[in-house]
């Protein structure tokens, strides 16, 4: 068996969470993969390079038009005459999963790679092959916090007998709560799998719960035209969110816990409702709530305001895999 430890890439977009149950994911943005037309530009190929200038033209303009905005082709942004495409051509926004990987194997991760040279905020191993932890995809931990203070990200031991699993702590944190993910390099299709599961163990805010969502590809909206493309989920974060399992019960033992698609809360892609099936899936996310209560300010008024309760806050994951 082979492995490599990678540096996290950037991901175009995090699960963001929120608490109270209004949490979204920004993970399903698109990012664009060719900003070049087909075509060759008409005007500026013979008197200088197509990507600066044309014959007799400036730094600014090819000799068929200005090349900030219009070229012998048309709009110079999506065609030009030597400009930034070619005469005709059209700009393609790619999404997340205009390719995507079939998982073959049902362990995504179980930081069983890891070897120590580091952090866990920079490791990655691979998924999508028959064997665990080989293939071509890659996928790895990270963190984020809420604002009043920064969470730990660290490879600690894991459930028995795995020797490494992902863990995250944060100090008093006082705004809503802390939360984390799994990023993955590729798109993966899993739907030949029913569910996912992990092994988890933490100590959360007095409520003792925490939050797991899938953000899938499938909440920006299609391109008819071209089924590569396609824009962003429509709307704001309340509008575009993951599918979600909330109050999930954290303890400080190892619990396995086991999430069928139907048992995630769908995501929305603006007034669509997106229901999880293994398919699309673009990252992991998890997040650990704080509790909140009612302030003095509101003079025993059941209506609020309610504030949230400084806590320290501790999740550890482990053998994240999909049911067969």
């Amino acid at each position: 068996m082979t492995h490599r430890l990678i540096s996290k890439n950037p991901i175009a977009a995090l699960l963001v969470l929120g608490t109270a149950g209004a949490w979204a994911a920004a993970c399903m943005s698109a990012s664009p993969s060719n900003t070049t037309g087909s075509g060759t530009g008409k005007g500026g190929s013979s008197g200088g390079t197509t990507t600066v200038s044309g014959t007799g033209g400036t730094n600014a303009t090819g000799a068929g038009g200005t090349f900030v905005t219009t070229g012998a082709g048309g709009t110079a942004v999506v065609t030009g005459a030597g400009g930034a495409g070619g005469a005709g051509g059209t700009a393609v926004v790619q999404k997340l999963c205009a390719t995507k990987t079939t998982v073959m194997n049902p362990v995504l991760i179980d930081f069983e790679t890891y070897n120590g040279t580091v952090t866990a905020s920079m490791y990655g191993t691979a998924f999508g092959s028959t064997t665990a932890n080989m293939g071509t995809a890659y996928d790895g931990p990270y963190s984020f916090g809420d604002g009043t203070a920064t969470p730990t990200l660290s490879m600690v031991g894991g459930h028995p007998p795995s020797m490494w699993a992902v863990g995250e702590t944060v100090m008093q944190t006082s705004a809503w709560g802390m939360g984390g993910g799994i990023w993955m390099s590729s798109c993966a299709n899993a739907s030949a799998y029913k569910g996912i599961s992990f092994w988890v163990r933490g100590m959360g805010s007095s409520l003792g719960v925490f939050g797991f969502s899938v953000a899938m590809d499938s909440t920006v909206m299609p391109d008819a035209t071209n089924p590569a493309g396609g824009g962003t989920c429509p709307g704001t974060a309340d509008t575009c969110q993951p599918a979600t399992k909330n109050n999930i019960p954290l303890t400080a033992d190892w619990t396995q816990v086991t999430i069928m698609w139907a048992d995630f809360t769908p995501g929305m892609s603006g007034t669509t409702m997106v229901v999880p099936n293994g398919d699309n899936i673009t990252g992991l996310a998890w997040n650990v709530p704080l509790q909140f209560v009612l302030s003095p300010a509101a003079m025993g008024d059941a209506a609020g305001p309610y504030v949230p309760v400084a806590s320290d806050l501790t999740i550890n994951i482990d053998d994240i895999e999909f049911i067969p």
